[in-house]
């Protein structure tokens, strides 16, 4: 199984009720698609880079999840659907120690090129 990151601006003008329901509906087609949830993060009306669909703000929300490949593709299809979604981005999740560069690693590149300028 493998780890994905699905990230969803909705309108801003909805209710904390509604932004609720669509939560739930986003973990529920996970669930049902056989894929288990790990995380959702609520991020909140945060402004866009650019403007979509004539409005400046969106509800961002975030949820991590492991699942088989062609999940994400029909999520992204029932998400693009949903009139109260605005966006969809799905990345595959790199876990934060791989993003960080390795120090023996760096010290090798350096050691090498130190070698090599002699």
């Amino acid at each position: 199984m493998t780890k994905y990151e699905t990230t969803f601006i909705l309108e801003p003008g909805l209710d904390e009720t509604r932004v609720n329901e669509e939560v739930e509906k986003v973990t529920r087609w996970l669930g049902e698609l056989g894929s288990e949830v790990l995380e959702v993060q609520r991020w909140g009306k945060r402004r866009l880079a650019y403007e979509i669909n004539k409005k400046r703000d969106g509800i961002y929300t975030l949820v991590l999840y492991e699942g088989p490949g062609p999940v994400v593709k029909e999520l992204e299809r029932r998400m693009k659907l949903n009139e109260s979604v605005m966006r969809v981005l799905t990345v595959l999740h790199v876990p934060p120690d791989l993003t960080r560069p390795d120090p023996e690693a760096a010290a090798a590149v350096a050691a090498a090129d130190a070698d090599g300028d002699e």
